[in-house]
């Protein structure tokens, strides 16, 4: 049986984005055909003559452009691998894609795409990435959330596949030197929220201990133990609540 962390490294090993910017079908320009040598070439002469408009600069709409390509270049590579398979999640449920197969055992394993851009300094992440959502269905693994493919719990480990970047305000690509690693989410995992307003699990921000999956848990237990401890005070989730009970109405009818 293949380690589906190993499969991931092995697809993930010398990718690169390529969406350079948004294509715009009126140019300034009245000469065709276009023609260039190369994909440098191209891209040069669609910026000049008004074709390609830079992508965003917002963080989130990155992030969303590089899983997007990434998950397609993923399902590509499952398509050409014997005994793996692979189910799309959506943009926003957990996790974005599902790893199953022969090549795997028995066992479907979550994997999340997670995107952070890189601080100045080099060294660290500029912000925190968000690695489970705290209240849902981290803390009930085995309610069946309505964003969640199945409950937690079914999974037999839950992947990070993580892209870090440079972030380049004046290019087109606005971003460059992308840095791609896999861990179990746990290994990378901190004792701090990711943000101070939402309820997310935040990992670690130096770069060299999330290349290393140097987190700041031992073991998966005590990362769910910690992150599970009432003492979390998370915020109570309505739809927590409504499935809990489901569950307390449908054992006291029987």
């Amino acid at each position: 049986m293949n380690s589906p962390v190993d499969w991931l490294r092995d697809q993930l090993e010398g990718w690169e984005q390529s969406a350079l910017g948004i294509f715009r079908l009126r140019g300034s320009h009245e000469q065709w055909p276009v023609r260039a040598a190369g994909p440098e070439e191209l891209k040069q002469q669609l910026m000049q003559r008004g074709h390609l408009l830079p992508l965003p600069t917002e963080p989130a709409a990155l992030a969303n452009l590089i899983e997007i390509e990434l998950r397609e270049h993923l399902v590509t590579a499952a398509g050409l691998s014997s005994g793996v398979e692979i189910r799309l999640g959506t943009e926003r449920s957990y996790p974005d894609l599902e790893l199953s197969g022969e090549a795997f055992g028995e066992d479907c394993y979550a994997a999340d795409i997670k995107c952070a851009r890189r601080a100045k300094s080099g060294k660290s992440l500029q912000s925190r990435i968000a690695l489970y959502t705290g209240n849902t269905y981290f803390l009930w693994p085995q309610l069946n959330f309505s964003g969640i493919l199945r409950p937690f719990d079914e999974y037999a480990a839950h992947l990070a596949v993580v892209v870090i970047y440079d972030f380049h305000k004046e290019r087109p690509e606005r971003i460059s030197n992308l840095q791609l690693m896999v861990h179990e989410s746990w290994q990378i995992a901190s004792t701090k929220r990711a943000s101070a307003t939402r309820e997310y699990i935040g990992s670690i921000q130096d770069i060299e201990k999330l290349q290393a999956g140097q987190g700041e848990f031992d073991s998966v237990e005590a990362f769910e133990a910690y992150w599970r401890a009432p003492a979390r005070s998370w915020k109570k989730s309505p739809e927590a609540e409504k499935l809990l009970r489901r569950v307390v109405e449908g054992r006291l009818q029987k």
